[in-house]
């Protein structure tokens, strides 16, 4: 079992034995994934976070050998694979094998006993990773010092409690060494003395507190002024009261709770995170507001953290629930009917507070006052500007926006994958499945998460947006209901989720009612544009709401405003995780959100409308990036259609449900538009549903769009190594293209017939074809040089084919230079691999190298999977023209997984060679050190390939 302590020191041992690893940034790195085990971090994040000051190159390159070095030192101790990484993210592997020092502290809970206590905090040997100065060092040691004092507080309450005084001077010695001289634990320790009848070392302890803080410039405080009083009094001032002692009256008042806190009947899942972030947020501002959708957990959230933060506010923490008051100018009575303030004659009732509050070191919690928000923002905004030490807590659907106030959104649960298949012993990573499976549990006594079930629960999580309350409604379900017949309903969500306690709110009984109550405080403008904000899946720019949802009541000016007040009451959100580089903000709604929102749209008769609004702005938006994805802007509008994916499949699948001939042209056209896009990833998705929409190509009169359908479904065909297939559609469309003339479609559809025909070793067809082609483009001068480019360097396969380096060279160097007039990476990255293959072929291994290298990185430039594999393959090529034999089984054995794993095919070019090194390699090795150098490779991922062939430009 891997042993990491991190508190005191940096120690990782396996076995019992010490791991080395030795630069302090792979420390760094090490422990930043473990402490955050499970989660999986973006490599960008990871290098910027831990190297600020160097350019973002650098910074990468650091984090790159820093992995390595973590890597290394781990397998060089353990076979088992701690360390998840893929070319986007790095995670610690949370089902692994291991030991945390402060996971131990992180799980306590506020019931573990005081043995349990004191078994855990034995573990605590000084502050977080000593000597580190990372700033998430910083955050994260105060965080487990705070945690730390939390526990030590809790242990000496319960010693106390248990007259366990030898323990408390113990414990108590050992909190002040590792503390900042907690006032807590001299007291308790002038509380212990006394109890022992060594009155004169309570003196000398209430000195040292004395000593200690002023250190800080500070005074004991009246408290612990009290405390020592009362214990040197001794018995003459209690001798009146037999029942009492000096130490009973300071026990008395040392664990005096003031707190209201509602106590939750089921028990609290995940989100600790988010406790940790609350109270990071409270320390550092006097107002923080919990703002979120209904039913997001809002108020649970509160709980759980002002729980945690009782021994922070002397004066106690004070919960009041604003749910049943509807009328706001009794807002400040309902305030001090909690906090026990009656009412001054002449004096109003907040002036009432404010003189109680002013010298106070108190925690206010105001819960659910959206619907009082004008009143809760006065009264918060007079008590915080009179009284100093006052700090408030509120949880509302929109922020209370007033000069001070830090507004947090209350996110989701974690969720899985849904594309993922992940055991269900590993999905108690992920605080909503952890949700599901405990309330279900609670009501059906039988009910187990298995890897039979796990699929249809993290179906539900994931559609139910992993909003607590109505995962605890679907869960309620399972009484009477199997997991998989709860994710089937889920269609008619706002039906079936309808089983909630009935002593809870009645707006939270039901999830249509907790959205209803949104809902209802909306102005009717409002509502009208929430309506029509439901046509967009996977979210929307400012650009698109204003094309889309304009019309009517609402005008473009109002856009903003309106969209605005949305995000203020929690309906709508401004998506700041987004792993895109959008250039423009984008907004969403959770899912449930959004089908309430489209179930309003559809009662208000406007639902074709402004669907047909969104088909029309998302065919535009495609129309617009067919040529720009051959343009220097190619990565921007090729991340930008990632983004808007799920908008895109909308429009298609919209564009198809009647006979409504504009709504299918404009369906046919954004689809066939992005042939180029869907290869990148979505090439058999695209295929099945260019077929399912090509027999409506014939209810559309003879136009592009005929050519186009069939040139992308053609290419995609040739794309996936299904030749005949391709040939099938790319002669429909060039006949088609034919029959409107010359054109930039027609020149791109004899390309790909003609590339199809040389795949298929048909060189003089596809010859004759590619010649076409080369000749159109030309005629059609600056907008053709992207065919022209692609027929040159397909008409340097068949000389590359036959032998004739020479010619093969010059024509891929004249398609390099047309690819590179125009600005176009992506395929421009072909005839440079290609050229590469010559340089080999030639014994040139140093421009091999070079020509490789760069086809590779224009490919991760582009995220392009198939090209990144083909170069790996290329990289083999080149380790096993250098006889690095295993080196170049192992890559070619990644390139054969990679392939698998994602459903790719390699050019026809770039799979012979492929496999004429595969042969070369399988005569040079014996057959056990190919299958053992083969079956490393195919281990890998397709990032760890990349960076296993990169390894040869360092030989």
């Amino acid at each position: 079992m891997l042993e990491v302590r991190l508190l005191g020191r940096f120690d990782v041992r396996h076995g019992g034995k010490p791991i080395v690893i030795a630069s302090r940034p792979a420390q760094s790195l090490f422990a930043y994934l473990i402490l955050n085990a499970g989660t999986a971090h973006r490599r960008e994040k990871l290098a910027g976070m831990l190297w600020p000051d160097s350019l973002e190159e650098t910074a990468r390159d650091n984090l790159r050998h820093a992995l390595w070095r973590v890597r290394k030192a781990l397998q060089s101790a353990s076979a088992a694979r701690f360390l998840l990484a893929n070319d986007l993210t790095i995670a610690f592997d949370r089902s692994g094998e291991y030991w945390l020092d402060t996971a131990a502290l992180e799980k306590l809970n506020e019931n573990a006993l005081s043995d349990e206590l004191i078994a855990v905090l034995s573990e605590y040997q000084g502050e977080l990773l000593p000597g580190f100065y990372d700033e998430w060092v910083v955050l994260e040691r105060e965080h487990l010092h705070s945690v730390f004092e939390h526990h030590m507080a809790r242990l000496m309450s319960l010693l106390q409690d248990e007259r366990r005084w030898l323990d408390i001077l113990d414990w108590g010695e050992r909190w002040i060494k590792w503390g900042q001289k907690p006032e807590s634990a001299f007291r308790a320790l002038m509380i212990a003395h006394a109890a022992k009848g060594e009155m004169s070392k309570v003196a000398t302890t209430y000195e040292r507190c004395v000593k200690s803080l002023r250190e800080y410039k500070i005074e004991p405080s009246e408290q612990t002024r009290d405390i020592y009083e009362k214990l040197k009094a001794g018995s003459e001032k209690f001798a009146k009261k037999p029942s009492s002692s000096p130490i009973t009256e300071a026990l008395k008042q040392e664990t005096a709770v003031r707190i209201n806190l509602p106590i939750p009947l089921t028990s609290f899942i995940g989100r600790e995170k988010q406790v940790k972030e609350i109270i990071r947020l409270i320390d550092k501002n006097r107002l923080l507001t919990l703002t979120g959708t209904g039913g997001v957990g809002k108020t649970r959230l509160a709980i759980e953290s002002a729980s945690k933060m009782l021994n922070e506010f002397k004066d106690g923490v004070w919960w009041v629930d604003l749910v049943g008051l509807n009328d706001p100018s009794l807002l400040s009575q309902a305030v001090a009917q909690v906090v026990n303030v009656t009412e001054v004659p002449n004096q109003s009732m907040t002036e009432t507070l404010i003189e109680h509050f002013r010298f106070k070191q108190t925690l206010l919690v105001l819960d659910n006052g959206e619907h009082l928000i004008s009143a809760c923002a006065q009264l918060a905004d007079r008590l915080l500007s009179v009284c100093k030490d006052l700090k408030i807590l509120a949880t509302s659907r929109e922020a209370l926006d007033i000069l001070g106030e830090t507004a947090w959104l209350v996110p989701s649960l974690s969720l899985p994958d849904i594309h993922k298949s992940i055991p269900a012993k590993s999905l108690s990573s992920f605080e909503s499945i952890c949700l599901f499976a405990e309330r279900a549990l609670s009501i059906q006594p039988a009910f187990e998460l298995t890897d039979q079930n796990a699929r249809a629960i993290v179906q539900i999580c994931r559609r139910l947006s992993g909003m607590p309350l109505a995962i605890e409604l679907a869960a309620a379900r399972v009484k009477m209901m199997s997991v998989d017949e709860i994710a089937k309903h889920l269609d008619d969500r706002f039906d079936l989720l309808t089983s909630g306690s009935r002593t809870v709110l009645p707006r939270h009984q039901t999830l249509r009612a907790t959205i209803d109550w949104s809902y209802d405080l909306l102005s009717a403008i409002e509502r009208i544009f929430f309506h029509r904000l439901s046509v967009f899946v996977g979210g929307f720019t400012l650009k698109a709401a204003e094309e889309v949802a304009i019309g009517g009541e609402v005008k473009k000016s109002q856009v903003i405003d309106l969209l605005g007040q949305l995000i203020n009451k929690s309906l709508v959100s401004m998506d700041a995780h987004s792993e895109h580089t959008a250039t423009e903000t984008r907004y969403g709604m959770l899912e449930t959100i959004r089908e309430y929102a489209y179930q309003k749209l559809e009662e208000s008769g406007e639902a074709d409308k402004i669907r047909d609004r969104h088909l029309g702005f998302f065919m535009r938006m495609a129309e617009e990036a067919q040529p720009e994805i051959f343009l220097s802007s190619q990565i921007a509008w090729l991340d930008q259609l990632e983004i808007e994916l799920d908008n895109l499949r909308a429009a298609m699948e919209w564009s198809m449900t009647n006979e409504e001939v504009e709504r299918q042209e404009a369906g046919l056209r954004l689809a066939a538009a992005l042939a180029w896009f869907w290869e990148r990833g979505y090439r058999r998705e695209a295929i099945e549903q260019l077929k399912t929409m090509l027999p409506k190509v014939d209810t559309i009169e003879l136009s592009p769009v005929h050519t186009m359908m069939f040139s992308a479904i053609g290419f995609l065909y040739w794309s996936a190594g299904e030749f005949d297939q391709a040939r099938s559609y790319l002669e429909k469309a060039v006949s088609t293209g034919r029959k409107l003339g010359k054109s930039f479609n027609l020149a791109w559809a004899l390309n790909y017939l003609g590339a199809a025909a040389l795949a298929q070793g048909d060189q003089k067809n596809a010859q004759a074809i590619l010649d076409e082609a080369f000749q159109m483009a030309m005629d059609l001068g600056p907008a053709g040089k992207h065919v022209v480019g692609w027929a040159l360097a397909f008409l340097g396969d068949i000389p590359f084919s036959n032998g004739d380096f020479v010619k093969a060279q010059s024509l891929y160097e004249m398609a390099i230079i047309a690819f590179g007039e125009v600005g176009n990476l992506n395929l421009k990255a072909y005839p440079i691999r290609r050229l590469g293959y010559l340089a080999l072929y030639h014994k040139d291994d140093r421009n091999a190298t070079n020509f490789f290298k760069d086809s590779l990185m224009l490919n991760r430039k582009l995220k392009h999977q198939t090209g990144l594999i083909a170069s790996v393959s290329a990289f083999a090529g080149l380790a096993r023209a250098k006889k690095n034999y295993i080196h170049a089984a192992k890559l070619l054995g990644a390139v054969e997984a990679n392939l698998e794993a994602l459903a790719l095919y390699m050019l026809p070019s770039d799979r012979i060679e492929y496999s004429n090194n595969e042969t070369i390699l399988r005569k040079q090795l014996d057959k056990q050190a190919f299958y053992d150098a083969w079956k490393e490779g195919r281990a890998m991922s397709l990032e760890q390939a990349v960076e296993v062939a990169l390894e040869e430009l360092k030989v």
